[in-house]
């Protein structure tokens, strides 16, 4: 078949010979280059980690189960059973809404705040009150 034929028949040109793959990008976590002259790179102090009862509370709560949990507080250091208090989520919200529209009155919408299986449990320290941790049904 000629070049004329193909082209008449709707058939693709023939491929031609690509380059090879260029090189990749250096990596961006090794064998870095150093820095300008003139550019003054501040030594930064190694990290050092702290244990025991003189440790800072932890910013990230801690996850924690459905009821009252014995655990030991991060501000206080104290041995505790948590206080627990339920608060409405978006969930509680969602459920809400959807029993509204469902059922065509505003009676059914009040449940989903009466169910403890709705909301979010928050436990807190009967000692200090901190804030210990979450837990919201899954």
């Amino acid at each position: 078949m000629d070049a004329t034929m193909e082209n008449k028949m709707g058939l693709p040109p023939p491929y031609e010979p690509t380059a090879p793959n260029p090189v990749p990008p250096p990596s961006y976590f090794g064998d870095n280059p150093p820095p300008p002259p003139g550019l003054v790179v501040p030594a930064v102090p190694p990290r050092t980690t702290v244990t025991g009862p003189s440790a800072p509370p932890c910013d990230r709560p801690v996850k924690m189960g459905p009821g009252p949990t014995g655990t030991t507080c991060p501000t206080c250091h104290k041995s505790i059973v948590t206080r627990v208090d339920f608060v409405p989520n978006t969930r509680t919200h969602i459920v809400s809404a959807a029993l509204c529209v469902l059922a065509g009155c505003c009676c059914g919408c009040l449940v989903p705040y009466c169910m403890r299986s709705c909301k979010t449990a928050n436990h807190y320290c009967p000692s200090c009150k901190a804030f210990i941790g979450t837990y919201q049904h899954s």
